[in-house]
């Protein structure tokens, strides 16, 4: 053209040629990413975000309510109904929060369900016979300690696998409650403990609301701390975790002393809510909270993932799914049922989710 005006190009790589080298090469690296970068689509992001864990906890969740409303009527969401599974949570949310630390170190405790029955007896034949509650509380806590830091000795100082050192803590606790408790238990009324276990605060059960404090004081700890970060990193590879001058024996030693203090704390208050302790009691719960676990993206079969808002959203599904049954008088024996066949499905998502966690 020979108007004197200048040239328009729409050759974005023939203007960029104008530019210094160093420019040129920056502009070019920045154009790449903002393209490689971009954001996916709505519909991709739901797609993506029901394949995760948070997804698939959300998705089991919502199932769970659409079936009991389906299965039981609107009774399903009642307030008097809510508090009731709110209560039954409440105490197993405390021990899984607890012992979920053991299981994101890359340690699974078997003999959570155990100390739960062994310190639930304790801390009720001790206050049966005279002794101030508040210091057989406190005894009942070291004694969950000590049974922690044996099974952490005999597994991490000693190499010894820890399903069956747990395993074997589980049959000796078990053992000694039969032991302790051969007749009836005897009842126990511990006021504080009962008010706790039984108030509620704006309708919301006391200590639920304390256990989901609790579990979002552990969910900042894992995701924000320092500590945290320790403890996924062990989980998730030992030696790497050693090369990166991390204590692996000692976070190992903490996660387990801290898996049984909070089975014994469970124990204490399960007296409190039931007035009394038999032998029996803790059986099964170390299954159930650990198919809990799983549903909420903690693994069995590697540390280092999981969240424990994972591990209440997990147990919501478990406790919904009994508290259903319950309502349409399913026999007791079927729950086991229940629980086992939760626990095996929860095996195979975890497998089929490979090494996804709820972040």
């Amino acid at each position: 053209m020979g108007d004197g005006l200048p040239r328009r190009t729409t050759d974005f790589r023939r203007r960029i040629r104008w530019l210094p080298p160093e420019e040129e090469r920056t502009m070019t690296t920045t154009t790449a990413q903002l393209f490689s970068d971009a954001p996916p689509s709505g519909r991709a992001r739901v797609v993506e975000s029901l394949k995760g864990p948070i997804g698939s906890i959300g998705v089991t969740l919502a199932a769970t309510i659409i079936i009991g409303l389906l299965w039981t009527g609107p009774g399903f969401l009642s307030p008097s109904n809510i508090q009731i599974v709110g209560v039954s949570v409440a105490i197993p949310l405390i021990v899984a929060v607890m012992a979920s630390f053991a299981l994101l170190a890359g340690v699974v405790d078997l003999s959570i369900g155990s100390m739960v029955g062994f310190g639930a007896v304790i801390f009720n034949q001790l206050v049966s016979a005279g002794l101030d509650p508040w210091l057989v509380a406190g005894i009942t806590v070291v004694v969950g300690a000590v049974v922690g830091l044996v099974n952490a000795l005999v597994i991490v100082r000693f190499g010894a696998e820890p399903l069956a050192v747990t395993l074997g803590m589980l049959t000796l606790l078990r053992g000694l409650c039969q032991v302790i408790v051969v007749n009836a238990p005897p009842t126990t009324l511990v006021e504080p403990l009962y008010d706790l276990t039984q108030g509620a605060v704006l309708g919301f059960p006391t200590l639920l609301l304390i256990a989901m404090g609790l579990t979002l004081i552990a969910a900042g700890f894992v995701s924000k701390t320092r500590g945290g970060r320790k403890v996924q990193a062990v989980g998730g590879d030992p030696r790497a975790a050693a090369r990166a001058g991390i204590s692996v024996s000692r976070v190992r030693i903490a996660a387990l002393v801290a898996s049984s203090v909070g089975a014994a704390i469970g124990g204490i208050l399960y007296v409190g809510q039931l007035g009394s302790a038999s032998n029996v009691l803790g059986i099964g719960l170390e299954f159930q909270i650990y198919a809990a676990l799983m549903i909420g993206g903690y693994s069995i079969t590697r540390g280092g993932v999981g969240n424990p808002l994972g591990g209440l959203f997990g147990l919501l599904v478990v406790a919904g799914i009994t508290n259903i049954l319950n309502i349409n008088f399913f026999d007791p024996d079927y729950l086991d049922l229940i629980v086992a066949a939760i626990l095996i499905v929860a095996v195979l998502v975890d497998r089929l989710r490979g090494g996804d966690s709820f972040e």
